[in-house]
């Protein structure tokens, strides 16, 4: 009975969709669309106030483009919303580059608060509010309308929720990504969606939520996108100062490197920490083989490896989740960057900044200078970590595993024990 109504709702879901936006006859936009995908309705821990005002800030960065642009946010509320969004829904924006927007002028000062810019939206709303925003087929659907919305010659996409890097949601103390009442996506579903809506890589995915700046996220979305935006450590709860990069991700050669300091520079002013990476997700595989050409070298130092002495990117129940690769490697080749490494590195991390210190500490997390290459990765596997979960997981359903050769590896350690 209960396989049935889901499927029920499933089909519900499809076809109650509302059609204030013609679908048939939109000219295919030159240039780059935006996307936002935001989900607010959070089981621990509401985003809706932060998410809100993420959705104002990009709102105002609209008004700053000097040429046409469209954005598209997806927004996943509470019930109870009290702003205008009675249900999830899409809000569409549309700039002219002369500070009008959906043919009307811009909203400013006092008026330019959540309300007015969800009123001003040209607003798609789904009757079937308790839909589950990070059901991959729901994702497919919304993401698929959103398209047919805004027919674009490339597109970026931002997603704003919790997240918990590659490790699978509702399974083993992770979310993945998003928090819809408690349910989440896993990144190789999430990877599957992206495929079957665009029919070509993304220009960018911006992720707005904790910890996705890894390598393992990356690979599984290198058939996606050709940038990864993202932070490998958890994420204030600000987000990004929209207002100042939107504009700069609407450039045809986006600024990769401003986009990261202008994150830094938000989160010092707030007091907070933070790291930011932009990772070139085309050259993964250049990366993912040198990993896979080495680690035999390097069995006995790995056997013997003191986990504190490399940087690593999680605390508390998340420690040991992801190591920074560089600094990893180093420490295993007697304080010394092995050959080639770091000119592949400059080819994959393309920008990066953080705040260094103690000072920037995140629950005792500190991130030290000279040490943060921009991209953490696991090590699946290891006793000194014991987790036999996040190992199951990662051998079974995460494409970095094999990519980067820890599957041969440990089938040769075995050989040889």
């Amino acid at each position: 009975m209960k396989k049935y109504f889901l499927l029920f709702l499933s089909v519900f879901f499809l076809f109650s969709c509302a059609d204030e936006i013609p679908e048939e006859g939109l000219p295919v936009k030159s240039g780059r669309t935006i996307f936002a995908y935001l989900i607010s309705n959070n089981k621990s821990g509401s985003l809706d106030s932060y998410l809100k005002q993420n959705l104002v800030d990009m709102y105002a960065g609209l008004t700053s483009v000097k040429d046409t642009c469209t954005l598209l946010v997806y927004y996943r509320p509470y019930s109870s919303d009290k702003d205008g969004l009675k249900t999830p829904s899409i809000l569409k924006f549309t700039s002219d580059g002369y500070g009008n927007i959906n043919n009307k002028t811009a909203l400013s000062g006092n008026e330019l608060n959540v309300k007015n810019v969800v009123s001003s939206a040209v607003l798609v709303p789904f009757e079937d509010e308790k839909h589950n925003a990070t059901d991959p087929k729901v994702m497919k659907f919304v993401l698929g309308k959103m398209k047919e919305l805004a027919p674009s010659e490339s597109y970026g996409l931002i997603f704003g929720s919790h997240g918990t890097s590659w490790m699978p949601g509702e399974k083993y103390h992770g979310r993945a990504f998003g928090d819809d009442a408690g349910y989440n996506i896993d990144i190789p579903d999430m990877a599957d969606v992206l495929e079957e809506v665009f029919d070509k890589p993304l220009d960018f995915i911006m992720f707005d939520a904790c910890m996705m700046g890894t390598a393992e996220v990356a690979y599984e979305l290198k058939d996606v996108t050709n940038r990864l935006i993202g932070s490998v450590v958890e994420t204030h709860l600000y987000g990004n100062p929209y207002n100042i990069i939107i504009p700069k991700l609407f450039e045809k050669d986006v600024r990769y490197k401003e986009i990261c300091k202008d994150y830094i520079d938000y989160s010092k002013k707030l007091k907070q920490w933070g790291v930011c990476a932009v990772i070139d997700c085309t050259k993964l595989d250049e990366l993912a083989g040198w990993i896979k050409d080495n680690l035999n070298n390097y069995s006995e130092a790995l056997a013997g490896l003191q986990l504190d002495e490399v940087q690593q990117y999680g605390y508390s129940s998340y420690k040991y989740f992801s190591f920074d690769i560089v600094d990893l490697f180093t420490v295993l080749n007697n304080g010394s960057i092995p050959p080639k490494l770091d000119n592949i590195m400059e080819k994959v991390v393309i920008a990066k900044d953080a705040l260094y210190g103690y000072e920037y500490s995140y629950k005792g997390l500190v991130i030290n200078e000279g040490h943060y290459c921009g991209l953490g990765m696991y090590l699946p596997n290891n006793e000194k970590i014991n987790r036999l979960d996040w190992d199951k997981y990662y051998k079974e359903s995460i494409s970095w595993y094999k990519a980067a050769g820890w599957e041969e590896y440990f089938n040769q350690q075995n050989q040889n024990d």
